[in-house]
Parts: structure tokens; sequence; C-alpha cells
């Protein structure tokens, strides 16, 4: 079974790069102009590959649940105009376009698992996202969007890890840059938009999904979103991760030093409140985003409560508050209640995002009336939650858009 990406675990295509830049100014889809810079305005556009319908059906035979494929699909970088902090910045992220002329079903944006080398990022020719949500969903004729993330992809600025706004801004201008593409080039179009996440992508569509209730996109309707195994009780999770036996494990040694390393950075606190003199010196270097996870992994401890200053961390542990608590406390994605549905997807045996933080959105949103359902995947870790999840969701998406609104 093919393994999703997650942090240590990288998967790497080699794919040829064709280039084609979009010169003309962005228009949006009502045909007036965008200035360079507005937000979603469309800087490029360059096409990395094509693939054809055996292709990607052989991807998709890796998932569990007998997934066909309908046609090819064109792999495109797109870059366009967010905004960070209140200025302009330029993003990119991956638009895949099936090859068949046939009307799309609807537009699927998927947001990635955690990595820390920009050179995985979905538009990466070394992408460790994206083959496979073009086989299930681009080869069946849905159009899909996925955000390299601020950080990642053409993006040098620091990676704004599991903070919630700049990876939901970004995910909307791209959404708003692929529907100026699509007028621009008299593409057919349905606005039946699906979200789908995979741990910090799991956050990041149940933030979206909540971003877009309280303010609609234009050219666009929400209609169901999928969240695997997703964080939302960050500050449950963080301080489950700093206590023994979970703080012995790698990879919550990274997500840890990762995170609070971001966290101080977008929030303007100096690191070393937090970490130790040296890690917090190591900490720049370290995820800077050009280095590899071989690279990373011997710059860390062995156990994450060695990162930190004695202080923080027996706040941490004792879920007591300070700076990075109360900045969890700001990105947590379960005090809310959908109204359009939303499935929450989790594992039994996920070490990585533990069932209970999963299901934090589930239980605060269901008695107050929330569209969310629970779906377990069995005694399944981190990655085979995910992996199991695709069928479902393909199904779950055709029958969601097999009946307009």
């Amino acid at each position: 079974m093919r393994t999703v990406v997650l942090l240590f675990v990288a998967l790497s295509l080699v794919s040829s790069c064709v280039s084609r830049h979009a010169s003309e100014p962005a228009q949006a889809a009502s045909g007036a102009l965008a200035a360079p810079t507005d937000r979603g305005a469309l800087v490029g556009l360059d096409l990395l590959e094509t693939r054809d319908a055996p292709a990607l059906q052989a991807i998709a035979a890796e998932f569990p649940g007998d997934i066909e494929v309908e046609t090819g699909a064109h792999l495109y970088r797109l870059r366009y105009w967010t905004e960070f902090k209140g200025r302009p910045v330029i993003a990119s992220g991956l638009l895949s376009v099936p090859v068949s002329e046939g009307p799309l079903k609807g537009v699927v944006l998927y947001a990635h698992g955690t990595t820390m080398t920009r050179a995985l990022s979905p538009s990466r020719p070394d992408r460790a996202d994206g083959d496979q949500e073009t086989a299930v969903f681009a080869g069946n004729r849905y159009l899909v969007v996925l955000p390299d993330y601020l950080g990642l992809g053409d993006s040098m600025l620091p990676q704004a890890y599991s903070i919630v706004r700049p990876q939901v801004d970004a995910s909307i201008d791209m959404l708003r840059a692929v529907r100026a593409w699509a007028a621009r080039e008299n593409r057919g179009w349905t606005p039946s938009l699906l979200l789908m996440g995979f741990s910090q992508g799991g956050q990041t569509v149940a933030g979206l999904h909540r971003a877009l209730e309280r303010r609609p996109l234009d050219g666009y309707r929400l209609r169901g979103t999928v969240a695997i195994a997703g964080p939302h009780d960050l500050r449950g999770l963080s301080v489950r991760k700093t206590s023994a036996p979970d703080a012995l494990e790698l990879t919550n040694v990274g997500y840890l030093a990762f995170a609070v390393s971001a966290y101080a950075d977008y929030y303007g606190v100096p690191l070393d409140t937090a970490m130790t003199p040296a890690y917090a010196r190591r900490a720049v270097d370290v995820f800077d985003g050009e280095k590899s996870i071989e690279q990373i992994i011997p710059q860390l401890p062995s156990d994450a409560r060695a990162l930190f200053q004695p202080e923080f961390l027996r706040e941490l542990q004792g879920n007591e508050d300070n700076w990075f608590t109360h900045a969890l406390d700001d990105n947590e994605t379960y005090a809310w209640v959908p109204r359009a549905p939303i499935r929450i997807v989790y594992g039994v045996a996920d070490t990585d995002v533990p069932a209970a933080s999963s299901r934090a959105l589930y239980e605060y949103a269901k008695p107050r009336g929330g569209a969310v359902t629970l779906h377990g995947m069995g005694a399944t870790d981190h990655m085979a939650t995910a992996a199991q999840s695709y069928a479902p969701s393909l199904t779950w998406f055709d029958a969601i858009t097999s009946t307009e609104e």
C-alpha cells in the first residue's frame, strides 16, 4: 500500500518540466482586470507534465477500494498573489486539470500533511503529494487544487507551520486564482467545492471550511469536507507530546521543534524563551526549508523534553498558560459548528495525531447541531488512515456532486 506523506516520510517522483508562463494580467470571473498584487491575482502557470489515464490508474490502484480512473490530467504549477501579515506575497501550488473536455464534477482542494522540505512541495517535480490526488480526483473529472503553503514551493518565507490564518489565506487565494484562470480560458465550470486534508492538512481544511462559511467565496459553493487525522485540539496534543512515552518518539520531537520554532517566528517571540539556547540557535538553520529529513533528524534530541527551557517545559506539561499555549488556543479548529457537512476521519492506532485530537471537533460541534460525522478507520496508524480514506472520499464527493443544489 502506498504510504502518504508525513513528517519523516518522502515519496519522490521525478517529472520533466515544460514551462508556459501567463504573461497577461489576471482576470476576475466577472471579466474585470485585477491589479497585479490583488489577492488571488494569477502570476504564472507552468506545465509540469501530462499523465495519461493508465499512468493515473496505476497510482490509484495503490489505494484500497478499487478506484477506477476515467481520464488523464495535465499538472501545472500555479503562482499567485496572497497575503502574509498584511503584505502581498507570491505563493504557489499544484493545479491538476482533467484531459477530458467533458463537464467537471467539481473542484477538490487537498491540503497536504507536514513537510519541512521545500523540494517536496506539491508544485515541485519531486513532490511528495499531488500525484495521488491527481489520479483519484482529476482522473475522475475534478479540478484538483493543492496549495504549497507559505514557506514551501516558490515561497521563501519561514513556514508558518500549523498556524491557521496563513494556511487558509493561501488556500482561498489559490482558489481565486484558479477561478480567474478558468474564466480566462473559457473552461467549463461548476461551483461545487470539496475539501480534503490530511494531518496538518486536516487542520487546514477545518479552518478553511470555517472561514468559507463565515465569508463565502465568489464562484464557489462549499459542499463538504473530509478532515483526516487532523490535529484540531493543538494544545491538548502538544501537552501530550511532552510526556513519556510520546516525548521519545522521533516524529513528536520533530513536530514540537518545528511548531515552537514556527510559532516563535510568526508571533515575534524570542525562541530562547522556549528552547534551550543551543537548540534555539540550531533551529534557524534546521528549519530553513532546504534541509532533507535525513539532515534534520541528527540535529534534534532523542527526547522532546531536551529541547526546552525547564520553566517552559513545566508549564507545557502542566497545561499552564504561556505565550505558546495561548497561541495554540488561537489556532484550534474544533470550537465551531459547521453547517455544510464535514467528515472527521481518524485511526485508533494513530500515535502522531491521536484520535482524541481529531474527535475534538465532533465532540464540540455535534451536540450543538453541527453537520459533522465520525469515521473511524479501525486500528490504523497515521499513514494507513489516510490511505484508506481516498476511495470513500471519492464515493462521497461523487454522491454530493451528482445532485446540484
